[in-house]
């Protein structure tokens, strides 16, 4: 994993709830987009893991969740 995606997870950790995470996670693999009245945290974690599979395949495997990347790319 590179250096990048690992410190944008940990600041991801530190800064937002583990129920946010999950939120987030299931909006990104859902398609739903951000209503525009989220922190810069949030917007940042979201933006990250919509644009890089990597980072939302481990983010959501660190909350427990698998094969969440395989529902994303199948939604073509």
């Amino acid at each position: 994993m590179n250096l990048l995606v690992l410190s944008l997870i940990i600041m991801a950790n530190e800064v937002l709830q583990e129920i946010d995470r999950q939120k987030i996670i299931f909006d990104v693999v859902d398609g739903i987009p951000l209503s525009g009245d989220e922190s810069d945290e949030i917007r940042c974690f979201y933006s990250q893991i919509e644009s890089d599979n990597l980072m939302l395949e481990y983010s959501a495997e660190e909350l427990g969740f698998n094969n969440v990347l395989f529902e994303y790319l199948s939604q073509g």
